[in-house]
């Protein structure tokens, strides 16, 4: 099994952070695709273009800190795989690490998750720098 592993800098407070991972409205800003709760502790994607939703529920949560959900319902590929958040403070500046666990896809399909997960790592960091300009 593959771990992917991205890392961003960013100039936002934890909890801003923080918000973009755990609240509807935070998710909307950098997810291409509609957002809906689904049970008490699972978010529901829907990814733009695919016809597949996806289930993450929560697994790990220490708030500001440690993010993690688990892929109970989407693609098989995605299935029971683990995408783990964590904020590590800084002075200054803070660092969003993302590590997306227990993959089972050929080395083109990696390729391709990882490119998606750059270009939502990158929404992110984009999103967090707008709020900061805007103050």
């Amino acid at each position: 099994m593959t771990t992917l592993y991205h890392e961003i800098v960013v100039q936002a407070e934890p909890d801003r952070i923080w918000s973009l991972l755990t609240t509807r409205t935070g998710l909307e800003q950098w997810w291409p695709g509609s957002i809906s709760t689904h049970g008490a502790d699972s978010w529901q994607f829907q990814a733009q273009q695919q016809e597949v939703s996806m289930v993450f529920r929560v697994v790990e949560e220490e708030t500001e800190s440690v993010l993690e959900w688990l892929c109970t319902q989407g693609e098989d590929y995605w299935h029971n795989t683990l995408v783990h958040w964590r904020i590590e403070k800084a002075e200054g500046e803070n660092r969003l690490i993302l590590e997306h666990r227990d993959l089972r896809e050929t080395p083109s399909e990696l390729a391709s998750l990882n490119t998606r997960w750059g270009v939502l790592m990158n929404r992110i960091a984009l999103q967090l720098q707008e709020e900061r300009r805007k103050g």
